[in-house]
């Protein structure tokens, strides 16, 4: 049976049975006696998800469709080339999107990501894309 179910069972049998009791019977009565059970808890589901992408697989994974195996971008879905971007300017736009500052697309995309459990820091994303895209 439920937790709950049984607590509220429980509670109003004890209600219902000290309210059947008249005054007079009250001194024969033995103190109520306290049960302490241990805490059920529920068991601990494990994850289907990945936690531990490195941060290339991320990129392949969720970033190359739009911004492409070599950096150049995509004109057609506006996105920007990385090829020429210092790594002080990755760094600023990925920050940029991780505090939802008008990169629409791209929050929704970090979302995504996230929910894959894709977890990455701005530093670190930059560092992996300016070195491979900058040479």
């Amino acid at each position: 049976m439920h937790y709950k179910t049984t607590l509220f069972t429980l509670t109003a049998l004890l209600l219902l049975s000290g309210c059947s009791d008249s005054v007079q019977n009250t001194q024969n009565k033995e103190p109520l006696k306290i049960i302490h059970t241990a805490p059920l808890t529920a068991p601990k589901l494990q994850s289907a998800v990945k936690k531990d992408y490195s941060i290339g697989e991320i990129y392949d994974a969720m970033c190359i469709i739009c911004h492409s195996a070599d950096g150049s971008g995509n004109t057609e879905k506006l996105t920007p080339s990385m090829e020429h971007l210092s790594k002080a300017e990755m760094i600023t736009a990925l920050k940029e999107v991780e505090a939802d500052q008008g990169h629409i697309i791209m929050e929704h995309n970090r979302g995504k990501i996230l929910k894959m459990g894709m977890e990455y820091h701005a530093e670190d994303m930059a560092t992996y894309m300016y070195e491979r895209f900058n040479k």
